[in-house]
């Protein structure tokens, strides 16, 4: 029977090996799997090296078992000599070995170690699908992946807010049509009214994000290939100053220097003893306290971990005073979030929200729907500028993006 897809994998993977290939068929891809579709009697290598010969990609499920799988290297190596996509699906946080990353160092890696499955198979699937459409596998830095931790996000809203606006990049053959294969820079970003999302997980803290998005030092760069996969990092910071209040207990007031408002959080502080598990979350040490703010009891609280320096002399300097982060990856998904909060004993703070996030685009007449990893899609509006400019809108506000290669 025809294939789309050869399958290849350890026989100790082989449940998340049928689970692909049950998820890719459903979606209308083809796939050759051993021992499935060995036909009995049949020598099974001259069975292998024929349905890579036939397969329009490979799937490689790689994992430690894969990685020490001479039979693996001999499939990969077979498909490479055959000019064949091959599409890594890591559900181990592993390193290939130097015999395995000579073959497949360039292509596009998907991480599927962490829950759930299916989300992965389906982005799988998508991708596939691209290069079934005639896309080509362009090359693409392998990401970075960090230890799973679970918590509240905090500075997402930055990704959020730029992901919305950012819209999508319309794949195209015709030369004459602009295209957003290649890399980006962002030139700047305007928010909607009531991008921010009151009831969102970061509510307490993303008053810190907006600002700093309406500021002069924001960054951010998008890399997009053929097959619509794409990553976008993105960095702002914000400052401005603070004040305890007198009245009110455990109550202080951020005032940006960027847009000149101020908000007033109620601010928690847990000592490194019942912290521990708080922290871990959030890639907090040994011996740092938690800090929880809120912006009243109905909302979800914000959480970062460091050493607060006060109280000085006579209580001169404000418990808050300290410098405090989180490196927030929700169980190992996207986006990836990495927040500092500095508040200064002269009453001064600085916030700085980095991001990265990677998934899937389309558009079409004008009109985007974005797909990233593990979030749900999101829809808007964009428009050229010639080839090298673009304006994209969405629920959050409008982005312009300049191209960089």
């Amino acid at each position: 029977m025809a294939h789309d897809v050869f399958i290849s994998y350890s026989s100790n993977d082989k449940p998340t090996a049928d689970a692909a290939c049950a998820v890719l068929e459903q979606k209308g891809i083809r796939c050759w799997i051993a021992p499935r579709d060995i036909v009995p009697g049949a020598d099974w290598g001259e069975s292998i090296i024929d349905a890579i010969n036939d397969a329009r990609a490979l799937v490689l499920v790689f994992s430690s078992h894969a990685n020490a799988s001479p039979q693996i290297k001999r499939e990969v190596e077979r498909a490479v000599n055959k000019g064949i996509p091959i599409i890594p699906l890591r559900i181990e946080d592993v390193a290939p070995t130097k015999s395995l990353e000579y073959f497949i160092s360039t292509p596009h890696w998907l991480d599927a170690y962490n829950p759930p499955l299916e989300r992965h198979l389906t982005y799988l699937a998508d991708v596939i699908a691209h290069i079934l459409e005639g896309d080509t596998l362009q090359p693409r830095p392998q990401p970075v992946v960090r230890k799973s931790r679970r918590g509240v996000m905090l500075g997402a809203v930055a990704a959020i807010c730029v992901l919305g606006a950012l819209g999508a990049w319309y794949f195209t053959r015709e030369p004459a049509t602009p295209t957003f294969v290649g890399k980006w820079e962002l030139a700047s970003v305007t928010l909607g009214k009531g991008s921010l999302r009151p009831n969102g997980p970061a509510f307490a803290t993303d008053w810190f994000a907006k600002a700093a998005l309406e500021g002069p030092d924001v960054h951010g760069t998008f890399e997009v290939n053929s097959l619509g996969q794409y990553e976008l990092a993105l960095a702002a910071t914000d400052r401005g100053a603070f004040v305890t209040s007198l009245e009110e207990l455990n109550t202080v007031t951020f005032t940006s220097d960027i847009t000149n408002t101020a908000t007033t959080l109620k601010y928690i502080i847990i000592q490194p003893k019942t912290a521990k598990d708080m922290i871990d979350q959030i890639g907090g040490q040994e011996g740092e306290s938690a800090l929880l703010l809120t912006a009243n009891p109905t909302h979800l609280q914000a959480m970062l971990a460091g050493k607060p320096l006060g109280p000085g002399p006579l209580g001169t300097f404000p418990l808050i005073a300290g410098t405090w982060h989180a490196d927030v990856s929700a169980n190992g998904k996207m986006p990836e979030t990495h927040v500092v909060l500095e508040i200064t004993v002269d009453g001064r703070y600085l916030f700085r929200g980095e991001t990265r996030e990677t998934g899937l685009w389309e558009a079409e007449g004008g009109k985007w729907t974005r797909k990233p990893q593990d979030a749900p899609e999101e829809r808007g509006t964009y428009q050229f500028d010639g080839p090298n400019t673009v304006t994209t809108a969405g629920i959050t506000g409008t982005s312009v993006w300049q191209r960089a290669d």
